[in-house]
């Protein structure tokens, strides 16, 4: 088996380069046994190989296509347009229609519309987290009503389980699955702390049940193929565990409704607003924990001793757990003297402040001597533990901890001191850490200092360039943004934090929000910029330029949210600000000027929108330049006023040639460059090209398919508006499959009730002759430009 991992190396790799010749770039290594993007991409190499491998300048010369299109083809990241496959063979003096078959069979592959050659056995598919608990006491009862509520028929998708922490929720789901398993198949688990980990656990399950699942697809394409799976099957249960707030899975509980769904969380809310029966789980009786504990610990003879140590324990499943497995380790300790030691050590359940993990402060007694005896082995390990604590607890990048300076090697040596006391784990370039020796390691900071070194390594690995456009360092926010999350809540459970850390904070909740708000995920990206804002009013004042240009960014966020009204009024006092502070001219003040003036044009304020986008348009051009990317972005809100208007010949030029500009100053696939081809398609439908826009808006869709991802906000802006062109040329049953594909995206993406996604289900409804109401928009009309979306680098 393993010399299928063999990858296709290029030719003539391994040979010397004669003296002063100029080295090639080498192509990626492919393993066409694996993936059958790859072995698509390995057949054009070895055809162009075929043909005396031509340069990619000269084929694209002679092609029509560029030379990136070209290369990318053969790369093996993403599949090539048919058109390219096309230019590509034919340069090459071979039929293209030899290759058709296999270009649409990754392409359905990576879809979701084709069957695997060798689909999965559901019945086998199942990733539980562990077994089920050996002792399982006093849940007959809840065991019952779940089972009862997972029944088929009525409204809801399933059953949300909800306590406190450590009350038992997630073992009485295992305790589910394992008594039936006959019923469900697949039977699958996903930690659903964060949208990250959801997108995650269901890429993961497209990769068991889709064997042939491209490896280089991206997790967001993957975890859509899993919510069309589950769409289209029947009798299966997902387990979401750990949910904590419910805008993250309210997406996925929209989308699956063909099978069962237990959720699991430690917040009581209005779970049958999302389509859940809410099953709320208490502590165990007295007579139950006694019983558990005297079963789990062997100590019969004791059992006065563990009816006061399961007092002390609150009858709380987790705590109980764990002592039972200190005293079965340590045979010598009494249960009376495992108490005195939870009294000699300063740590107990309500003294820990930690809202996520509260319950868990038990386990805590159990963990300090190993900690203790680390640190005497290692003292950077615990070093790396006490920042570590406050980052999210899996998949923590080693290149973070290693920017704070320390050896590398040193960090490596220290990371393997504390995976042999068991409290991390390393997985390659990541490292994980137990969230319960996060809570204890948090409950033994007696200040903030620990939580503001994580604070510096986070801000010492942010990206460079704009969180929106820098399109090569969204893989590294991605592993990022967890992280910043963790600590925008735990920044509120910290005791006195001190203002400078606050301020240091609010510097990393902004870009990251940003990303955020750029990806569609407007809820968190609003949380964490409305934090910031808060906090910086808070220390520095409301007119300190650093707080302007927070409550600036959070007007940013209220708009893509589709809270147009305060989004204006905010956006419109922090340009005042501006103004006021640093002066009209200022390039920070000339972009909130622009995107006052682009929420101007999409509330109805044409005339508005029209002299304050003209007079930051000629500001811009003289302090910044004609050519500069802000300057283009001006000149591309100028065309949306005209259009807005109905001046549809000056804005089409204006388009054409912010296009071409675009197009030399910052490449073909630039977001912004999209943004204006976007827009031209739009310019052609005014002016009667129908046909021109329909082309424009599939080469616009393929490229922000190719460069964003299929279920990016801007991508998913244009195949809305890509079938309201169908719809005009008169192919409706286009139209039709776009809006339905375009509308089921928003709404896993945006949520039901966002404007955007109102707006495709109105014209889906409009499309099919059916009644619908008019979408709450900002202009009352179809956005025709980027008003949702992103229009000013923040």
């Amino acid at each position: 088996m393993t010399a299928r991992l063999r990858p296709v190396s290029p030719p003539g790799g391994s040979h010397q380069l004669q003296q002063g010749a100029v080295m090639p770039r080498p192509e990626r290594s492919l393993y066409p046994d694996l993936d059958p993007l790859h072995a698509f991409a390995q057949r054009l190499r070895d055809l162009r190989k075929a043909a005396g491998s031509p340069k990619y300048d000269a084929m694209a010369r002679h092609t029509g296509r560029s030379s990136t299109a070209l290369s990318e083809a053969a790369g093996g990241d993403r599949l090539p347009t048919w058109e390219t496959v096309v230019a590509y063979v034919s340069y090459c003096r071979q039929d293209p229609n030899a290759y058709r078959m296999d270009w649409e069979r990754v392409r359905d592959l990576r879809d979701g519309t084709l069957t695997p050659s060798q689909p999965a056995d559901l019945s086998r598919v199942s990733n539980l987290p562990r077994r089920p608990a050996s002792v399982f006491l006093g849940r007959r009862e809840s065991l019952d009503t779940l089972q009862r509520l997972l029944e088929p028929g009525g409204q809801r998708v399933g059953v949300a389980v909800y306590g406190l922490g450590g009350v038992g929720k997630t073992e009485l789901a295992l305790q589910f699955v394992e008594g039936n398993r006959s019923r469900y198949a697949p039977v699958w688990w996903v930690t659903a702390d964060t949208e990250e980990n959801l997108t995650k656990g269901l890429a993961e399950f497209t990769r068991a049940v889709q064997p042939d699942w491209p490896a280089s697809g991206s997790a967001g394409d993957a975890a859509a193929w899993a919510l069309r799976w589950f769409t289209s099957h029947d009798d299966w249960l997902l387990v979401l565990d750990n949910v904590t707030e419910p805008g993250t899975v309210a997406a996925t509980l929209a989308a699956v409704v063909r099978g069962r769904v237990i959720v699991t969380s430690r917040r009581e809310l209005d779970w049958d607003a999302l389509g859940l029966a809410p099953l709320r789980l208490d502590v165990l009786s007295r007579e139950n924990s006694v019983t558990m504990l005297l079963k789990r610990s062997r100590r019969h003879g004791e059992r006065a001793e563990v009816e006061q140590l399961a007092a002390e324990l609150a009858d709380l499943p987790l705590a109980l757990t764990h002592a039972g497995a200190y005293l079965v380790e340590r045979r010598h300790v009494t249960a009376a003297e495992y108490q005195r030691r939870l009294a000699a050590q300063p740590v107990a359940v309500l003294g820990v402040r930690a809202l996520a993990h509260p319950a868990d402060a038990p386990v805590t007694r159990t963990w300090l001597v190993t900690i203790e005896a680390m640190r005497a082995d290692n003292p950077l390990s615990v070093a790396l533990l006490d920042v570590m604590a406050y980052l999210a607890p899996d998949a923590v990048p080693v290149d973070v901890l290693r920017s704070a300076g320390a050896d590398a090697i040193a960090v490596d040596d220290a990371l393997a001191v504390a995976a042999s006391y068991s409290l991390v784990t390393r997985r390659g370039s990541e490292v994980s850490v137990h969230r319960l020796v996060q809570t204890v390691i948090r409950a033994h900071h007696p200040a903030s200092d620990h939580c503001a070194a994580a604070v510096e390594l986070m801000l010492a690995a942010l990206p460079p360039g704009d969180p929106e456009t820098s399109v090569a360092f969204w893989p590294r926010w991605g592993q990022l943004v967890p992280h910043v999350e963790t600590l925008a809540g735990l920044l509120s459970t910290l005791p006195n934090p001190r203002d400078d850390l606050v301020v240091r904070v609010a510097e990393l909740f902004g870009p990251c929000a940003v990303y955020q708000r750029g990806q569609g995920r407007y809820s968190s990206a609003l949380a964490l910029l409305r934090q910031a804002a808060d906090a910086l009013v808070r220390i520095l004042g409301p007119d300190h330029p650093d707080t302007v240009t927070a409550k600036y960014r959070l007007a940013g966020g209220l708009w893509s949210a589709g809270r147009y009204a305060e989004a204006m009024q905010m956006g419109v006092a922090t340009w005042h600000a501006r103004c006021r502070l640093l002066g009209p001219d200022h390039p920070d003040t000339l972009a909130n000027a622009s995107h006052v003036a682009v929420g101007y044009r999409e509330t109805g304020r044409h005339d508005e929108a029209l002299t304050l986008t003209a007079s930051t348009l000629a500001a811009r051009e003289k302090i910044l330049g004609v050519t500069h990317p802000e300057t283009l972005q001006s000149r591309n809100n100028l065309a949306g006023c005209y259009r807005a208007l109905g001046k549809h010949d000056d804005a089409l030029t204006v388009y054409e040639s912010t296009l071409d500009d675009r197009r030399q100053v910052l490449g073909p696939n630039h977001p912004d460059t999209l943004q204006s081809q976007h827009n031209l398609a739009g310019g052609y439908l005014a002016v009667g090209r129908s046909e021109d826009a329909v082309n424009c808006y599939e080469a616009t869709l393929a490229s922000r398919t190719s460069v964003l991802g299929a279920e990016h906000p801007d991508t998913l802006h244009t195949k809305h508006l890509l079938a309201a062109a169908y719809q005009i040329t008169g192919r409706t049953t286009d139209a039709d499959a776009l809006y339905e594909m375009t509308l089921r995206s928003r709404r896993r993406l945006l949520g039901p009730t966002h404007p955007d996604t109102r707006k495709t289900e109105a014209a889906l409804a409009q499309a099919r002759g059916t009644a619908a109401d008019d979408p709450t928009s900002a202009g009352g009309k179809d956005h025709v430009h980027e008003a949702g979306h992103r229009r000013e680098p923040l």
